[in-house]
């Protein structure tokens, strides 16, 4: 199990002051100096494995406080290269100061002034009379005074000729001798017409307050009987989901203390946690996931493998527990399905730097030397001069032949971290392939930090 370096450069670089590039640099050095030196002087001497996975978490720590150092700078964040399960639960963060907020008073509303004209007494103009209605001129109604005048252009002209018809038509029936009833008939038919046209206003008035109301408060709800809103008060409640029950509570706060302990080191502890959580909850996908890095971390791939699998099969599509698998296949050396696994990773996330350099890393080892070569590069230009990409594609120039390549891959290395292991034997490596002696120092040097370096070597295919 790789060790968490993560807290103990975090609080030195907290203790900075100036908290500068140049100052977490130092630090940085200062702890890959501190790992060799660990190195050399164990006793029996650190694995190469071993080795390699503690440059790797140390990288993998660096990585993630310089990225939270950028964050304080205003610098756009780079993805992290090596994967570890979703953290559930972020760093401290420094404090920023409150930036004072200015309040405005609202504007005062004043009420718009309008001046109110003088009231005009609207113009009228008597309508001419229809010649054919008067006999003679003194036949002709007398003039209206001014208030006859305006009462009628509020009526309307229509109404005042009506009017002044049916008067011509009373004295024209009285001259030639007619009925009074039958005057009565005719100075009743405008009557009839008036009831007429306020039966339709009427109408008129309750269509327009029937779509108002509707307009404001809706279409009015049919209740129905008594029988009928009990049956329907008993659908609405079968239709409301019941509330969380107390095991997905329990099971919740189980993952929560899983997650916990798995950042602070403590895989066995999370693996507990997470069984229990995985028996109040047996459908939940993220507590397979991080049960599974559980595993990962405690050196079981076996078990790693089950749990991201069935987290996949409960239909997850989390990039990190497809991640998860294709780094434990990759253990066991079933590397079709790790590179398939890569393969859904990116897919998922494909601006995840690191997903392409692990599968450059497979696919170098199993010979697909291309495909590997521009993963690679995919890699460098989503992260420029990341350490581990440069290895990995150095690794492919050693198995091209490309050793002028590979040795300056390997210079970029340790110039960033110079007490990688890897680096230092693939440089001798290439060094000797092309007749330099010096080849042999750093091979020495390597060998004499990781005994079993030059296994590893052959099991990548280089002898």
């Amino acid at each position: 199990m790789p060790t968490d370096y993560y807290r103990p450069i975090a609080n030195a670089i907290a203790r900075l002051n100036p908290n500068t590039v140049s100052a977490r640099r130092s630090i940085y050095d200062q702890a890959r100096k501190l790992l060799f030196e660990e190195a050399q002087g164990s006793n029996p001497p650190m694995g190469v494995s071993e080795l390699i996975r503690e440059q790797r978490a140390l990288e993998q720590a660096i990585h993630r406080v310089e990225a939270e150092n950028l964050e304080f700078e205003a610098v756009e964040p780079e993805d992290e290269v090596q994967f570890r399960p979703p953290p559930r639960t972020r760093a401290p963060v420094r404090a920023q100061p409150p930036v004072p907020v200015t309040r405005r008073r609202p504007p005062v509303r004043q009420a718009p002034v309008y001046d109110e004209p003088a009231y005009q007494e609207p113009e009228y103009e008597e309508p001419p009379l229809d010649p054919e209605y008067y006999d003679e001129e003194e036949d002709a109604p007398p003039p209206r005074d001014q208030r006859e005048r305006h009462t009628a252009a509020r009526t309307g002209p229509m109404r005042a000729q009506e009017q002044r018809r049916l008067e011509v038509e009373e004295r024209r029936a009285q001259r030639q001798g007619r009925s009074p009833s039958r005057a009565r008939a005719v100075r009743g038919t405008p009557s009839s017409m008036v009831v007429v046209v306020a039966a339709v206003l009427f109408a008129l008035f309750l269509v327009g307050a029937a779509a108002a109301y509707v307009m404001v408060f809706g279409w009015p709800k049919y209740r129905g009987t008594p029988q009928q809103q009990t049956t329907q008060q008993q659908k609405k409640k079968e239709e409301t989901p019941p509330p969380a029950n107390d095991n997905a509570v329990k099971a919740k706060a189980l993952l929560d203390q899983a997650s916990r302990a798995l950042e602070g080191g403590n895989p066995a502890g999370a693996v507990q946690l997470l069984t229990e959580a995985i028996v109040l909850s047996p459908k939940d996908a993220q507590a397979y996931t991080l049960r599974g890095h559980s595993y990962l971390q405690s050196g079981d791939p076996n078990k790693a493998i089950e749990d991201f699998s069935e987290a996949i099969n409960l239909g997850s599509r989390d990039f990190y527990a497809f991640v998860g698998r294709a780094v434990a296949y990759r253990r066991i050396r079933d590397f079709p399905r790790s590179i398939a696994d890569y393969n859904e990773a990116i897919k998922i996330k494909p601006d995840h730097a690191g997903a392409w350099n692990n599968r450059c890393f497979v696919q170098a080892i199993t010979g697909d030397l291309e495909k590997a070569l521009a993963d690679c590069n995919e890699s460098l230009r989503l992260m420029p001069n990341e350490p581990n990409a440069l290895d990995s594609r150095a690794l492919v120039y050693l198995k091209q032949g490309k050793w002028d390549l590979a040795i300056a891959d390997y210079d970029a290395v340790l110039k960033v971290q110079p007490n990688t292991v890897s680096a230092l034997y693939g440089r001798g490596y290439a060094k000797l392939k092309k007749g330099d002696k010096r080849g042999q120092a750093d091979m020495s040097t390597a060998t004499t930090a990781a005994p079993t370096i030059a296994q590893e070597f052959e099991r990548y295919g280089l002898k």
